[in-house]
């Protein structure tokens, strides 16, 4: 692959990122707006375990020794 590809394939994703970060953001400001208690400690739970394995599989892949 051609470095400008490259460099092209890199801000698509980086753009891709940012959107769904912002999609997850303003998703994330409708629940909490109409939300109770138990939604709550359920979202808490599926976003620390989300958390998790983003973190495992980002540490298998880009820090293999």
């Amino acid at each position: 692959m051609g470095e400008a590809k490259l460099g092209s394939v890199q801000i698509h994703r980086a753009i891709v990122l940012i959107a769904m970060m912002l999609l997850g953001v303003g998703a994330l400001v409708l629940l909490l707006s109409s939300a109770g208690g138990q939604s709550l400690l359920a979202l808490a739970v599926v976003v620390v375990l989300a958390a998790a394995g983003g973190i495992g599989f980002s540490w298998n892949r880009y820090f293999r020794r």
